[in-house]
């Protein structure tokens, strides 16, 4: 990229100068494009400069910076790796309890759904949530917000789900709004209210019924989310059981996000395809048509390898969804049961490993693709012109020694909007 030599804006300006490799992901930001992400699509530049003026991206280049940029402020990268601030697009931060036993039972062997049906799992996590205080969940929502800040994501969507009635989850949705202003991070709310059965209605069906009737038309009113989603498991929600939630939402003009297929083909890609889902998220056993189907209508395919790694489900075959023409993204599915871990770095490692996700589209997959999902395509997720400066410097000189480093390193310093936040 080359540095607009006209551009004499001293006011909140400033250069980010010695930067051994910088990665804009301009060519992805320019096309919109999320498939087919190669090495070249990443925008890398060596000996790089970086020009921010009120918060926003004006130039990158190599070498000296051009003289009309003298007069501006600078600070020194040091010879470090600079990459766009990340985009966690699946996370539920709100809850409150711990759910550590349920880790050493499944080391000694039970099954995810062995743990639920043992009164275990999602609602553990709902009766902990109910009884905590709006002030106790806030704090621990902050608290949880700031140490993903600390990994470097400057974007999250956060869940609710730890409710389960449309009471609860109001509650819940109205913290999050608070929580909104309360940090540097771009914040988007899903509502997963079906995130299992309310213990208050006697089916599935009853339940997400309800929700559609009592929940969507207030989240609608006081605009409290930018999404909804519901578990699409055996065991949990069928199709059936959301079709007609859905279809309200989607009237309403919610975003749609789904968790699917991630214990067995329970149709939940082809239905996110067939209802225009944003995202389908976990997809351990997606079948071909799901995948197939999520291909053509444009469907993000959300992978979320930590959850695998913490509780030892099989991990999604990224490579299999790539070579369909599916987008994918990299998240890290925090949450206090299935997968503690906040750390996109070593997410995004172990989705190349595990998942077989080439290290452009790891890359991609934090930054870009997830920005695209959460409505963000013009802003974040990339460091091209007239995009807010949301990046990260590391004590990295090369995207190789970040990549390999599987995590170990949190960055040096994380800037949302041209201002250092952490």
């Amino acid at each position: 990229m080359t540095a607009n030599s006209s551009n004499t804006h001293t006011g909140n300006s400033f250069l980010l100068t010695n930067i051994s490799e910088l990665y804009t992901l301009s060519p992805l930001a320019k096309e919109g494009r999320l498939t087919n992400v190669q090495m070249s699509d990443l925008g890398m530049e060596r000996n790089a400069y970086l020009a921010i003026t009120d918060g926003k991206v004006v130039a990158s280049g190599t070498g000296e910076p051009p003289k009309t940029y003298q007069a501006w402020k600078k600070i020194d990268a040091e010879g470090r790796l600079v990459l766009p601030g990340f985009v966690d697009s699946h996370t539920h931060p709100i809850f409150a309890g711990t759910r550590s036993n349920e880790f050493l039972m499944r080391m000694n062997g039970s099954s995810y759904q062995e743990i639920a049906e043992a009164g275990g799992g999602i609602k553990s996590s709902m009766t902990a949530t109910r009884s905590a205080s709006d002030e106790a969940l806030e704090q621990s929502t902050l608290a949880n917000l700031k140490t993903l800040l600390s990994f470097g994501i400057t974007a999250v969507e956060c869940k609710t789900g730890y409710g389960l009635s449309p009471k609860e989850e109001l509650r819940l949705l109205k913290i999050l709004r608070r929580c909104k202003d309360k940090v540097p991070q771009h914040l988007y709310v899903t509502c997963l209210a079906l995130h299992a059965k309310s213990p208050e209605y006697p089916t599935f069906k009853d339940y997400a019924n309800a929700c559609e009737t009592e929940l969507l038309p207030v989240i609608k009113k006081d605009s409290l989310a930018d999404a909804v989603d519901a578990f699409i498991e055996k065991g949990y929600f069928s199709v059936d059981d959301v079709r007609d939630f859905f279809l309200t939402a989607k009237k309403l003009g919610l975003g749609i996000r789904l968790h699917a297929d991630e214990f067995t083909d329970a149709g939940g890609g082809a239905f996110a395809a067939e209802i225009g889902a944003i995202t389908a998220d976990h997809l351990q056993f997606a079948s071909d048509h799901s995948i197939q189907m999520m291909a053509t209508s444009g469907v993000i395919a959300t992978l979320l390898p930590g959850s695998s790694l913490y509780t030892k489900i099989p991990f999604t075959d990224g490579k299999r969804l790539i070579h369909a023409g599916v987008a994918v993204a990299v998240a890290s599915d925090f949450n206090p049961g299935s997968c503690v871990l906040n750390n996109l770095s070593l997410i995004a490692t172990t989705a190349a490993i595990h998942c077989q996700v080439p290290p452009a589209a790891v890359l991609a997959g934090v930054t870009y693709v997830p920005a695209v999902s959460l409505g963000l395509k013009d802003s974040k997720g990339a460091l091209a012109n007239g995009f807010d400066a949301d990046f990260t410097v590391w004590t990295h000189r090369s995207f190789a020694d970040w990549l390999a480093d599987f995590g170990r390193e949190k960055p040096r310093m994380v800037y949302i909007r041209g201002h250092q936040v952490y």
